[in-house]
C-alpha cells in the first residue's frame, strides 16, 4: 500500500486544527486558516459527530490492500465542529445518517477517519470490519 499523509495526529481523541484568531475548526490540515488566514492553527480535541452528506462506492483501486475488499465506502461528513471531511465508511450507513468518527490506522502506518453509525449493530459491524480490511482503531 502507498504511504501518504494526512496531517492528522494519531490520537485516540479526534483533534483537528482550531484557528487562535478567529477560533474556527479547520480540516484538511494546513498552514493558515482557511477563515481568516492568520497562521494560529493548533491541533484541538473537537467533537466527533456528523452527518453523512454523500456517498460514493469505489468499483476498483490501484491498491492491492483495497481491491479484495471493493467496492470500499467513502463518505463526505458534515461534522458538527465545522468543517466537512472525506472519510472510510463502514458498510450500513446510509445518506442522512448521524456518524461517530474515529481515528484509524492502516497497515502502513497512514492515519485516516473513518464514520460508523451511533446504533450498537453498526458499530458492532465496524469492529468486524476494521479486522476485515486490517485497520485499527487507534487507542492511545
Amino acid at each position: 500500500m502507498t504511504v501518504f499523509q494526512t496531517g492528522l495526529p494519531a490520537s485516540a481523541t479526534l483533534k483537528l486544527q482550531q484557528c487562535g484568531n478567529c477560533a474556527q475548526v479547520n480540516y484538511p490540515a494546513r498552514e493558515l486558516c482557511g477563515y481568516c488566514l492568520a497562521d494560529a492553527l493548533q491541533w484541538q480535541p473537537v467533537k466527533d459527530t456528523g452527518t453523512v452528506q454523500s456517498i460514493t462506492e469505489l468499483q476498483y483501486s490501484l491498491e492491492p490492500g483495497y481491491t479484495a475488499h471493493l467496492p470500499w465506502r467513502v463518505a463526505s461528513i458534515q461534522l458538527d465542529c465545522g468543517p466537512q471531511a472525506l472519510t472510510h465508511l463502514v458498510p450500513g450507513v446510509v445518506t442522512g445518517d448521524a456518524v461517530r468518527l474515529k481515528v484509524i490506522q492502516d497497515g502502513q502506518g497512514n492515519v485516516m477517519l473513518l464514520a460508523l453509525g451511533c446504533d450498537h449493530a453498526v458499530q458492532q459491524a465496524a469492529i468486524h470490519w476494521l479486522e476485515e480490511v486490517q485497520f485499527k482503531e487507534i487507542s492511545a
